[in-house]
């Protein structure tokens, strides 16, 4: 079991997108985009709090988005999280704006870590 499912059970949910972690970034997804969380776009805001959250990880990671391997993963998922923006309505950048939210939600057990230095840059 990952984090999601163990809060879920420790939680009493029964999904995982209802879990405080999960819940506080689709709520700000709304928020920023002004759009119904729990409407007709649900799906494209737990796209947005999902891929916002891993492309994030993947970047602290350091990992850039690349046409190949891990990049490559990297690059889909930002573009999928920014399609579901579109689909939603946002015509500006809406991921960075999520940002403070994930900081706010993952920052505490995350505070400490540090990435690791490279010399030179991967291509």
């Amino acid at each position: 079991m990952g984090l999601e499912r163990i809060t879920a059970v420790m939680q009493g949910k029964h999904d995982n997108y209802d879990i405080d972690l999960m819940r506080a970034l689709i709520m700000a997804s709304a928020e920023a985009s002004h759009v119904d969380a729990d409407g007709a776009h649900a799906v494209s805001h737990r796209v947005i709090a999902d891929h916002l959250r891993a492309s994030s990880f993947l970047i602290a990671d350091g990992v850039l988005p690349a046409k190949e391997g891990r990049g490559y993963v990297l690059r889909r998922i930002m573009r999928r999280a920014m399609r579901h923006a579109h689909i939603i309505g946002c015509t500006e950048p809406l991921l960075w704006r999520l940002v403070p939210a994930l900081v706010r939600q993952m920052g505490g057990p995350f505070r400490s870590w540090r990435a690791p230095k490279r010399s030179s840059p991967r291509r």
